[in-house]
């Protein structure tokens, strides 16, 4: 059909050539049916602040690209094998979540999203405009992918798919061609068809309850925002962290749509998986080589002091005896948040032992939230601590 310029053979085509199996296309309009979900989402400040402020960039990607005609919706399935969600018995090892245990997926979209322009470019035989968006972009990759129907929003607020479950990338590819089968209608917003039936097993299993009610998450309760957050944690939720060092898969691991669906990455550069980090060993090296170990990840863009509170905070919920000699280090770093948190630990594994040195620590504390921390090393040895 010569009113296009890439036909959905085409398209088909050059998706198979990257070996994409889910890719959609829909026009590239306003989605005026998710400005009140983003709305409310803001108004009621269940944002976590990682994402872009509430404006029309994240409704309408003409806001983003004025001479946009089509975006096209791309799914990479990344759940690499059921034996990444097995936690070995040992107390020195934290849990990574699945999604950042392999490269970066941002670098591995955007490289798919480069290679598939220009094939898209070569089939439309003319110069041609694109713009890739991951989940850094303001756009709601989400919204777009059950535009293009590739799937519907689940209870825990993620995209299920049919053939990856919910263990999938999600990239957009904004472009100025015109691509046959953008004006179908696919899935409808908010929050597309109904996919979970009666279950209720995400909302159920979250550890904090940040899944308030179908479909509606606080990010601010949320652990895997609370693992890239910067500062103390919250008491009330470090219990609920139990090892975790980055993310949370809880409410994937428990959706009954993921089951049966582990399936290889085909996408990326082979890497060493990191899955089970050596909690004491993320204490001990210095920046540079923990950066080496994590820095081809999606978890190390907050930094080496992230990851060194959480493996504190996952130490003293594993009760770790052997990680004392290091966490009694700890209580002189440079970084308040870092005494604070080892402090605490150490009231975990064994206040007794360590109530004098915490105590001296306290003393010559000058940071308000470390000694808070650290005032329990105050009370007499028989109260508790």
């Amino acid at each position: 059909m010569d009113h296009y310029d890439v036909t959905k053979e085409q398209l088909d085509l050059a998706a198979a050539a990257l070996g994409l199996d889910l890719v959609g296309v829909v026009s590239a309009r306003r989605l005026d049916e998710l400005e009140p979900v983003l709305r409310r989402y803001y108004d009621e400040q269940r944002d976590s602040g990682f994402e872009h402020p509430f404006s029309e960039l994240r409704l309408d990607p003409r806001a983003l690209m004025p001479a946009v005609q089509t975006a096209i919706a791309i799914a990479l399935p990344y759940h690499t094998a059921s034996e990444s969600l097995r936690h070995p018995t040992g107390r020195r090892h934290g849990a990574v979540s699945v999604y950042a245990q392999r490269t970066d997926y941002h670098r591995v979209l955007k490289d798919v999203l480069s290679r598939f322009s220009a094939l898209l470019e070569t089939c439309a035989a003319r110069p041609a405009q694109f713009l890739p968006c991951v989940d850094t972009s303001p756009l709601v990759d989400r919204a777009y992918a059950t535009a293009a129907g590739l799937g519907a929003i689940g209870k825990s607020g993620m995209l299920i798919t049919k053939t990856y479950g919910t263990y999938v990338f999600l990239g957009v590819l904004l472009t100025d061609l015109r691509v046959e089968g953008a004006d179908a209608l696919h899935g409808a917003l908010p929050w597309g068809t109904e996919v979970c039936g009666t279950c209720d097993l995400c909302l159920t299993a979250c550890p904090t309850g940040a899944l308030i009610a179908p479909y509606t998450l606080d990010a601010k309760r949320c652990l895997s925002y609370i693992t890239q957050e910067h500062g103390i944690v919250p008491p009330e939720f470090r219990a609920s962290l139990g090892r975790r060092v980055w993310g949370c898969d809880t409410c994937q691991t428990v959706c009954p749509r993921n089951e049966d669906r582990a399936a290889p990455s085909t996408f990326g550069p082979p890497v060493t998986p990191l899955a089970y980090p050596d909690l004491l060993e993320i204490l001990t090296l210095s920046n540079r080589a923990l950066m080496k170990r994590i820095g081809h990840t999606a978890a190390a863009w907050r930094g080496p002091a992230i990851w060194r509170r959480n493996a504190i905070v996952a130490l003293g919920n594993a009760r770790s005896v052997e990680a004392i000699p290091v966490l009694v280090t700890y209580l002189a770093h440079a970084r308040p948040e870092l005494r604070a948190m080892s402090a605490w630990a150490l009231a975990q594994i064994d206040p007794e032992a360590t109530r004098t040195v915490v105590r001296q620590a306290y003393d010559v504390e000058t940071d308000e939230g470390a000694r808070c921390e650290m005032a329990w090393a105050r009370e007499a040895p028989d109260a508790k601590g």
